[in-house]
């Protein structure tokens, strides 16, 4: 029962008192009289007992109740009547212990349920980036070893080009001394040694020069080792 119902039983046994008050009021002692059926006998006291117990109920007993319920129920220390009365309109719902602990395992259950498929969700995502990493990795000593294996095949060719190069270079040279020598052996003259010559007379005669760069050039020319020649000897001069 709420404040509003004791409001209302407060109000009705306050009505129903002023309306026996007016009726007792409004009827005379004739009225009241023919009212009891007997016109001669005074009338009892028992109309107005009742509405005296009524009051006298609701004085020293509804009311002392009512106001009592009242601060024992819905009076709050520190709140004003008006704000006891908003809080005692709302409705509160309790809910059931059982359905909250129900509702709190399950809640539970599933926040466990998620964290584990987060748990593995991140386990798998490490997983698939560890496997890239390696894959990265494992692409990058392959294009390292594949650079490297093109730069030793380009640094042999580049020996091979160069050791043809080298060894064209000796051939030419080779065969241009061979041609140089065939050239100065077409135009080499022979002197055959006479009684009396030597190489350094030779040299005069010939080139009108008997320096040591002369004598040189003839030895050489001939294969010779010293200036003593022989009668007879034939001598290539260049």
């Amino acid at each position: 029962m709420n404040k509003e119902d004791y409001r209302d039983k407060i109000e009705e046994h306050r009505q129903s008192f002023e309306d026996e008050q007016n009726e007792q009021q409004s009827l005379s002692r004739v009225s009241r009289m023919n009212k009891n059926g007997n016109k001669n006998k005074k009338p009892k006291n028992t109309s107005r007992k009742t509405p005296l117990m009524t009051i006298l109920f609701v004085i020293f007993i509804l009311i002392p109740l009512t106001i009592l319920i009242y601060f024992w129920k819905f009076y709050e220390p520190g709140k004003t009547i008006e704000q006891a009365e908003k809080d005692t309109a709302e409705q509160v719902v309790e809910l059931d212990p059982s359905e909250s602990s129900a509702s709190d395992k399950e809640k539970d259950k599933g926040k466990g349920q998620d964290d584990q498929g987060d748990k593995k969700a991140q386990e798998q995502s490490q997983k698939d980036a560890d496997k890239l990493a390696a894959e990265q990795k494992a692409a990058e000593e392959a294009k390292k070893a594949e650079e490297a294996k093109k730069a030793e095949e380009a640094k042999k060719a580049e020996e091979a080009r160069i050791a043809q190069q080298q060894a064209e270079a000796a051939r030419k040279a080779e065969e241009a001394k061979k041609a140089e020598e065939a050239k100065q052996n077409a135009k080499a003259t022979t002197h055959t040694v006479k009684a009396n010559e030597n190489l350094y007379r030779i040299a005069l005669n010939h080139y009108g020069d008997g320096s040591e760069a002369t004598l040189a050039k003839i030895r050489a020319f001939n294969g010779m080792s010293s200036n003593t020649v022989r009668v007879g000897q034939v001598i290539r001069l260049p």
